[in-house]
C-alpha cells in the first residue's frame, strides 16, 4: 500500500463525518491512479461495486453488481467492476480489512463483499461470522447517521435487515427492527413518501415474525396518522404511499370496511386535485385513481371517476397539437414505381397491391428497437392513447416491459406514410385498367372464404369504394372481411362458437377469431399480427371496433381508411384452393 493510500485510510478511520461509498471510491482512485499494487487493486474494487443491484439483472444473482454495463463496437457487452477482477487475494484482502477497521461504513462494504461475491468470484462460501459483522456493522452505521443521506440509511438498515432474516437469527432481526422503526422515527417528513412507510412495508405487509404487537400496532397507528395529515396538507401522490400500504394490508386481514374507508380518501385526495388541472394532467390523474379503484373493487368510485374522465376528454383533445413531416418524391421515380406496381394485368396488380402493402412485424420490430437505441429517453415512459374525444382507450409501456405495445405503435405511424404509396397505386390501377366494382368482385370472391350469397354485398361495397364513397365503402366491407375470416376458421376445422354467460352459444369476436391458430396457419405470422392491429387493437388503427361500435366521427370514413379495408379484402383473396 503506497504512503498516499495508506494516510487516507488512516484518515477516514479517524473521521466521524457523513460519508458515502461514492465518496470513498473517489477519494481511493486519485491516492491509487498510478498504484497497480494488489492493495490498491482490491481497494479500488472494493467501492466500485453498485449496491442493491439484485433486480437489476447483471447476470451475477448478486445484492453487489458492476457501475457501469456498456455494448463495445464488437458488439460485446462490458462490465466495470468485473467480477471476474475478484480473486482469492482480493477476497483475504476485505476479510482482513473487515477485521482490521473501524469505520462502520467501511466495515459493512468489506465484509458484505466477502459474504456476497465470494461464491460468485472464487467458489467459496464465506464463514457465516462475516454475516453477523455485516449485520451489525450495518446497524452501526443506521443507529449513528453515518451515510450522507437519509435514503442511503434505509438501504443499510433493509439490507441489514434481509441478511438477518436469511442467517435466521432472531437476535439480530429484532435489532433490526428497532434499528429501523427508530431511523423512520428520526428521518420521516410527511411530504416526503420516501423517508417513511418503508417498516410498514418491510414488517407489516412483510409479514415479518419477530415484529412485536406492540412495534405492529405503532407501525400502523403511525401510518393512519400520517395518511389523515397528508390528505389534507400534501400531494395526491404523498396520500397515496401512506393509503395503499395500509389498504393492502386491511383487504388481506378481510376487514372490508377499512379498506374502503382508506382507498376512498386516497381517491378524493386525487380527484380534488384535478380541479383546475390542465385538462391532460387531470386525465392522467383520473386514469391512475381509476385504476387504483378497480385494483381494490371500489365500482363506484370507478364508476364516478369514469364519468370525469369523460368530462375534461373534449379538453385533453383540444390541447393536443398536431405535427406533419413533409418529404418530395421525384416524379420520374414515383411513376416507375407505379409503373411496376401495375404491369402485367389487373389481376397480378391486384396481388401485387396486397402483397407489397403487408407490414413485416420483424422489420418493425427492429426499426423501433434502433429508435430505441438512438432516442431512449422517447421510450422510457408510458404513452396513453386518446380517442378523438380525449378519452384514454389504451396505454403503452416502456420498451422493457411493452415491445409488441411499441411495435404496433410505430406500425400504426408507418402505415400513415404508406397511406401515400398505398392511394397512389390504387388509383394507378384504376386509371390503366379502368377497373370496375365486378372486376374487383369477381377477384375477390374466387377465394372460397367468401360466401357466393354475400357477392351483392361485397359488390355493393366495391362500388361504393370505387365511387370515394368512403363511409359506406368501410360499413359494408368491414363487417364481410370478418365474415370471411370465421369461415376461414370453420373450414380449416377451427371453432367459430364460444358459451356465453346465459348458457347457450355466441360467435367469437373478431379478435378473437384473428389470434386462432388457424388464421395464422393461413396467412403467416405478420398478415395476422397486421390484421389485428388494423382491425381490433386498440393501440393500433382498431377500425372494426371504433366503426361497428358507433365510435369513429365522420372524419375517420376517410380514403386512407378505406384503402387499408380494400386491401385487407385483396389479402384475404389471396386464400384460394389449391389445383394440386
Amino acid at each position: 500500500m503506497n504512503d498516499e493510500l495508506a494516510r487516507l485510510m488512516d484518515q477516514m478511520e479517524q473521521s466521524k463525518e457523513k460519508t458515502s461509498e461514492h465518496a470513498i471510491s473517489s477519494k481511493i482512485n486519485k491516492a491509487t491512479e498510478e498504484d497497480q499494487s494488489p492493495e490498491a487493486i482490491a481497494e479500488r474494487l472494493a467501492f466500485g461495486f453498485c449496491e442493491d443491484y439484485l433486480d437489476k439483472q447483471n447476470g451475477w444473482g448478486t445484492y453487489y453488481g458492476p457501475m457501469m454495463v456498456w455494448v463495445g463496437d464488437d458488439g460485446k457487452a462490458y462490465e466495470s467492476p468485473s467480477l471476474s477482477l475478484v480473486n482469492d487475494n482480493v477476497v483475504e484482502h476485505w476479510i482482513t480489512r473487515s477485521q482490521n477497521t473501524k469505520n462502520p461504513i467501511m466495515k459493512a462494504r468489506y465484509s458484505g463483499l466477502v459474504w456476497d461475491l465470494s461464491e460468485a468470484a472464487i467458489g467459496k462460501k464465506p464463514d457465516y461470522k462475516i454475516a453477523i459483522d455485516y449485520v451489525n456493522a450495518l446497524l452501526d452505521v443506521t443507529d449513528n447517521d453515518l451515510c450522507e443521506h437519509p435514503t442511503e440509511t434505509i438501504t443499510k438498515v433493509t439490507r441489514a435487515y434481509r441478511v438477518a432474516s436469511a442467517l435466521n437469527n432472531s437476535d439480530l432481526i429484532k435489532n433490526c427492527i428497532e434499528s429501523a422503526i427508530n431511523l423512520e422515527d428520526r428521518i420521516a417528513e410527511d411530504n416526503k413518501a420516501g423517508l417513511w412507510g418503508f417498516c410498514f412495508d418491510l414488517f407489516v405487509l412483510g409479514k415479518c415474525r419477530s415484529l412485536s404487537e406492540a412495534q405492529e400496532k405503532k407501525l400502523i397507528e403511525d401510518l393512519e396518522s400520517r395518511l389523515e395529515r397528508v390528505s389534507k396538507d400534501c400531494s395526491p401522490w404523498v396520500c397515496e404511499s401512506a393509503g395503499i400500504p395500509l389498504a393492502t394490508y386491511y383487504r388481506s386481514k378481510g376487514m372490508d370496511a377499512e379498506v374502503t374507508r382508506v382507498v376512498d380518501v386516497v381517491g378524493r385526495c386525487f380527484e380534488d386535485a384535478c380541479e383546475g388541472l390542465a385538462a391532460m394532467q387531470a386525465s392522467s390523474w383520473l386514469q391512475h385513481v381509476h385504476d387504483v379503484y378497480i385494483s381494490f373493487n371500489m365500482k363506484e368510485g370507478a364508476e364516478r371517476v369514469s364519468k370525469k374522465i369523460s368530462e375534461v376528454g373534449p379538453g385533453v383533445a383540444e390541447s393536443m397539437q398536431g405535427f406533419s413531416h413533409s418529404m418530395e418524391i421525384p416524379r420520374e421515380k414515383l411513376d416507375a414505381y407505379l409503373d411496376s406496381m401495375t404491369s402485367g394485368g389487373l389481376e397480378k396488380t391486384l396481388n401485387r397491391i396486397a402483397i407489397q402493402f403487408l407490414p413485416k412485424k420483424a422489420q418493425v420490430q427492429q426499426q423501433v428497437l434502433e429508435l430505441a437505441k438512438n432516442h431512449p429517453l422517447t421510450y422510457l415512459f408510458t404513452k396513453t392513447l386518446q380517442d378523438h374525444k380525449g378519452r384514454p382507450v389504451a396505454t403503452i409501456g416502456s420498451i422493457e416491459n411493452d415491445l409488441e405495445g411499441n411495435v404496433i405503435h410505430q406500425l400504426s405511424q408507418n402505415m400513415g406514410f404508406d397511406s401515400f404509396f398505398l392511394r397512389h397505386s390504387f388509383n394507378k390501377a384504376l386509371e390503366v385498367y379502368g377497373m370496375s366494382a365486378d372486376d374487383v368482385t369477381s377477384f375477390i370472391l374466387k377465394s372460397q372464404i367468401f360466401e357466393d350469397s354475400k357477392k351483392d354485398i361485397v359488390q355493393k361495397g366495391v362500388k361504393s369504394y370505387l365511387e370515394e364513397d368512403y363511409m359506406s365503402a368501410i360499413h359494408i366491407l368491414v363487417p364481410q372481411a370478418e365474415a370471411a375470416i370465421r369461415t376461414l376458421v370453420e373450414l380449416m376445422g377451427g371453432a367459430t362458437l364460444r358459451r356465453n354467460r346465459q348458457g347457450g352459444l355466441q360467435l367469437r369476436t373478431f379478435d378473437d377469431l384473428l389470434r386462432d391458430e388457424s388464421v395464422e396457419n393461413c396467412f403467416g405470422a405478420d398478415t395476422s399480427f397486421y390484421f389485428r392491429m388494423l382491425l381490433t387493437d386498440q393501440r393500433g388503427w382498431n377500425v372494426r371496433n371504433d366503426e361497428c361500435h358507433g365510435i369513429s366521427p365522420a372524419g375517420a370514413f376517410n380514403y386512407s381508411i378505406a384503402d387499408r379495408v380494400m386491401h385487407v379484402m385483396l389479402c384475404l383473396s389471396q386464400v384460394r384452393e389449391s389445383n394440386a
